[in-house]
């Protein structure tokens, strides 16, 4: 089995020079020390003559396995090269780079090669120049893996290159940024983001796709900002920014990096390239979340629908496997690609997917119909905004028929309609249903919102709306004009009524700024119980005129009305 390769710019090499390449491929390092000083000689010698900077892989038994022709900016990740390695568990590698612009940089590593030399992760870096200086000597360094340096490397030794090979092979730096990983299984991820001149949407913004990350189940762990500027259409953000991130991906062992803007099909093909990580946006991120909460057929069903629509178009480009040509049964014509295939594949399965959600808009039209002789409201607000904690509070919910209600974004996906009784003194109960909806949010796809419009038609018909506000959250102005505009764009006619909550964890500030927007604005807390009486009697008075003045068996009335 063949142990050691040649990779890289080797198209024009003439025979000899690949031999004289392939023997150096064949040279032992001594396993104790670093590396063999004559080997490194002849390895700048060939550098010399080719006029390109040349780079060995040598395992721990001192053998090269990798010698790469020219710059390492290209080499992307350096051990699928080796094809066997894949399946090494050690990961005690040597990385030797022979560099012909040593001298001009100090021997420091350029960004692109800091971030190739970070996913190899060697033991050490041992970097020199093949021109020998004043002195009749040759400079060398020698790099260790810093995670807390910019660059991911620190200086550990600079001098001649024959001392730097007699040091020891093994060296005793523990990886600081290791420790706490060990129990933390959580998806690592960074945050790439473009900021405006406003700080303050600038950080509510974050914060709103921090938390989008943690109810995914991700850890955000960094985040990389640019100044909105010029407009890159390739990537959005500029290279220069991309190749700081690509190193910061690498120190903070990121494993996915998110985008605060939705990407087209082709920034997301260009990102992964430049970052060599996968890339996925905010969409994409609603999306997965959204999958993971869909616990009925029906939402499971949308979800589905809205994840394919959403990847049709992002097929294109997916690897070369995708555009070889294949024939026989099953294939159209003499033979058409994996692409095609594919696509065919998931057309025909939106199509499917969209004649049931037909029959979905059916059957929850049925259901409707049969609940026309009762009121109904439904509960309507950002994500997060507390309306599951209501309906819970308001109909007095038992523990296996109260809706789930957590602290986080889109804990609930399938809308949940449950009975509220309002007791009379001396006259039957009053009786309507409450409808408890999925959480709108700023910038929802496009798919999501027409995979969901069986769910957003329970919504648009009902009697009322109850446009629920976080007072508590500093941004809450913001996402009452963002629900107003989703219904609006969904055409709701619905008389809306604005309810704040969370009154108890306000402060008093922004009671006033509601106030001034609304005067008929009801106040409530779902957790404490503040204020539900008064909103049970104002739905009272709501549909039953003739007993606006009528009392319930509680007379307790909204204090902060």
């Amino acid at each position: 089995m063949k142990q050691a390769y040649l990779r890289g710019r080797t198209q024009g090499l003439r025979a000899s020079q690949e031999r004289r390449l392939e023997s150096l491929l064949q040279r032992r390092h001594p396993v104790k020390a670093r590396a063999d000083k004559a080997t490194l000689e002849l390895l700048g010698s060939e550098a010399i003559a080719l006029k390109q900077s040349l780079h060995m892989v040598i395992d721990t038994r001192g053998i090269c396995r990798l010698l790469w022709v020219g710059s390492l900016d290209h080499a992307g990740q350096l051990l699928s090269h080796i094809p066997e390695v894949r399946r090494r568990k050690t990961r005690d590698w040597r990385l030797i780079s022979c560099s012909l612009d040593g001298l001009r940089r100090d021997l420091v590593p350029a960004p692109q090669e800091a971030v190739v030399g970070l996913d190899l992760s060697p033991v050490f870096w041992l970097r020199f120049c093949p021109c020998e200086d004043a002195s009749n000597t040759i400079s060398a360094s020698l790099w260790m893996l810093d995670r807390n340096e910019k660059r991911g490397w620190s200086l550990l030794e600079k001098c001649d290159l024959a001392e730097v090979c007699q040091g020891h092979y093994q060296i005793d730096v523990a990886d600081q940024n290791t420790s706490h990983l060990k129990d933390d299984f959580r998806e690592r991820v960074l945050l790439l983001t473009l900021t405006s001149k406003d700080s303050t949407r600038n950080e509510r913004d974050l914060a709103e796709l921090e938390g989008l990350v943690r109810s995914a189940g991700a850890q955000p762990i960094a985040v990389a900002r640019q100044k909105l500027g010029t407009f890159n259409p390739q990537t959005i953000w500029g290279t220069g920014k991309l190749q700081e991130v690509a190193l910061e991906v690498r120190r903070e062992k990121a494993s996915l990096v998110i985008t605060d803007r939705e990407l087209t099909p082709g920034q997301a093909r260009n990102l992964e390239r430049l970052l060599t990580c996968p890339v996925m946006d905010r969409s994409e991120l609603i999306l997965d979340i959204f999958a993971q909460r869909a616990s009925s057929d029906s939402g499971r069903l949308q979800v589905e629908l809205a994840q394919l629509r959403y990847r049709k178009s992002r097929l294109t480009g997916r690897g070369k496997s995708l555009s070889r040509q294949g024939g026989g049964i099953g294939t159209r014509g003499p033979g058409e690609t994996q692409l095609e295939k594919d696509r065919r594949l998931l057309v025909s399965r939106i199509e499917r997917l969209g004649r049931e959600l037909k029959e979905l808009k059916k059957h929850r039209s049925r259901i409707r119909k049969k609940r026309q002789d009762l009121p109904r409201v439904a509960l309507v607000g950002y994500t997060n905004a507390g309306k599951s904690s209501l309906l819970n509070a308001l109909c007095g919910l038992s523990a296996h028929s109260e809706v789930l209600a957590e602290n986080r974004l889109f804990a609930t996906l399938d809308p949940t309609t449950r009975r509220l009784i309002l007791p009379q003194v001396g006259s039957s109960p009053h009786e309507l249903l409450i409808t408890d909806t999925v959480g709108f949010i700023r910038e929802l796809p496009a798919t999501l919102m027409e995979a969901f419009s069986a769910t957003l038609e329970e919504t648009l018909e009902t009697d009322l709306l109850l446009l629920l506000v976080d007072l508590s959250n500093p941004d809450w102005s913001s996402q009452l004009a963002t629900v107003n505009r989703v219904l609006d764009s969904l055409g709701a006619n619905v008389n809306r009524q604005i309810v704040a909550n969370k009154i108890d964890c306000c402060d008093s500030r922004s009671l006033e700024v509601i106030r001034s927007l609304d005067q008929n604005v009801l106040y409530v807390s779902a957790t404490s119980g503040a204020g539900l009486q008064g909103l049970k009697l104002w739905l009272q008075s709501q549909f039953w005129q003739n007993c606006a003045g009528s009392k319930l068996v509680s007379d307790t009335t909204n204090e902060y009305e």
